[in-house]
């Protein structure tokens, strides 16, 4: 009632001081004529502790009420003196099926059992628009006998978790001094989803982390690339990942993020037992640098929630690649005898990687690039500058990658092209420059 009070006036306060309307709330029905002096308090008495807990809620009284038990089984939880997780303590706010006249909370972390509620008080507050508020506040009663049961029985549960930690952090050391890498990896996360689940031996977690990171830089990736004879268009790869160093050993069941980077699509994949993944593409560009992204997903491989990674500093792994491998010789054949085509997509190529030559035999890949009807059109420009006219030039381009030896057609494309600019020259020069770009993306 006091609380009360005291809110109105405050508001009243506010609203004079900043010339402002707020909303008044306004008691119309309470359980007792006063507030019980348990409230907000944790007390006991020669056979009992008493735990309070409070609920604000405009919904109805008997989710108020159930909310308010949770919200005094959660400070039973943490009176224990134990570092609970966030998911124990979600699992008992969330507990309602049992809130009736004695409550029982299970889970395989904390057993809190026949705890009596012991008193209800309860307000009923509406606002000026007319909603409903339910305060409601219980009061629940617990065993000393029994609480001092679960102490201890909670105590030798940690003391246990512990211990496997310790035994965790030993076990991997063993393995990758086996080189069994794959496997120390899963003891050292283990270890760390205890120590962070259950608040043991967060010393450990200075050491287990660094043994993390020196195994997780040690994936690397290869791959191998093979056109598919049902679907010209597809590509399938086998990518191999290990650990590498003195021993090389398979990363196995290990789960990747697989971003294929021209169509920004995302799957995921897992490396089997021997550490391969195995994965067709449908739509590739043959001449870019990185056509997609492998990521290994921690969270998935491992089993934690997003928070945990949050927490630690893990390496991030990932590896980009591309269909045909960095510094490939190539040999670029147009029909345009013009030097301006000719270095934008020398340019194109390079920076993705190859290597381009004048002689033919030379290279390993041949790209053709045939261009025709160069129109060039003028449209007058609504505007009051001098030079209003804009002038668009366009053309039909064919392009195709094919095998230096046999003549094999990787890939090819046909596409329509346009270019603009301020004079007839800019335009053209524009347009040329759009044929390497489309050339590199679409191949």
């Amino acid at each position: 009632m006091f609380k009360l009070k005291f809110i109105t006036i405050l508001l009243a306060v506010l609203s004079l001081a900043c010339n402002i309307s707020v909303l008044q709330a306004k008691l119309v029905d309470s359980s007792e004529k006063d507030m019980p002096s348990w409230i907000d308090k944790t007390t006991e008495d020669k056979s009992h502790l008493f735990f309070s807990g409070s609920s604000l809620n405009q919904s109805s009284f008997e989710t108020a009420r159930k909310l308010a038990i949770s919200d005094a089984l959660t400070k039973i939880i943490e009176s224990f003196g134990l570092t609970m997780c966030d998911s124990t303590k979600r699992i008992v706010t969330d507990t309602q099926s049992f809130m009736e006249d004695r409550t029982t909370s299970k889970d395989e972390k904390v057993k809190v059992l026949h705890t009596k509620i012991k008193n209800t008080y309860f307000e009923k507050i509406d606002d000026e628009q007319g909603s409903e508020i339910y305060n409601v506040h219980v009061l629940l009663e617990y065993s000393k006998k029994e609480y001092e049961k679960e102490k201890v029985r909670l105590s030798k549960e940690y003391e246990q978790y512990a211990q496997n930690v310790v035994a965790g952090l030993s076990k991997a050391k063993i393995l990758i001094a086996e080189y069994s890498y794959s496997q120390a990896l899963v003891e050292l996360f283990d270890a760390l989803k205890i120590i962070n689940e259950y608040g043991v031996s967060r010393n450990s977690e200075e050491e287990i982390v660094p043994i993390i990171n020196d195994l997780l830089i040690k994936i690397s990736f290869s791959n191998s690339f093979i056109t598919s004879s049902e679907n010209p268009g597809a590509i399938a790869t086998e990518i191999y990942v290990c650990f590498s160093g003195d021993v090389e050993k398979p990363y196995s069941k290990a789960i990747f993020d697989l971003r294929e980077i021209n169509n920004f699509s995302i799957d995921s994949v897992q490396s089997d037992e021997k550490g391969n993944i195995n994965y067709q593409f449908n739509k590739v560009s043959y001449l870019k640098k990185a056509n997609y992204k492998l990521e290994l997903n921690l969270q998935k491989t491992y089993g934690f929630d997003e928070d945990f990674i949050k927490i630690y500093k893990l390496k991030n792994i990932y590896e980009y690649f591309n269909f045909l491998s960095n510094k490939k010789r190539i040999y670029i054949n147009t029909n345009i005898d013009n030097t301006t085509l000719l270095n934008f997509i020398k340019s194109a190529l390079e920076e993705n990687g190859f290597t381009v030559v004048d002689n033919e035999n030379l290279s390993k890949l041949i790209l053709n690039v045939e261009v025709s009807s160069g129109e060039i059109s003028e449209t007058i420009l609504n505007d009051s500058s001098e030079n209003s006219s804009l002038f668009v030039s366009k053309a039909n381009v064919k392009a195709e990658l094919i095998t230096t030896k046999n003549k094999e057609i990787i890939n090819d494309a046909s596409f329509n092209e346009k270019g603009t600019g301020k004079t007839k020259e800019k335009s053209y020069s524009d347009l040329l420059q759009k044929i390497s770009i489309s050339v590199i993306n679409i191949l």
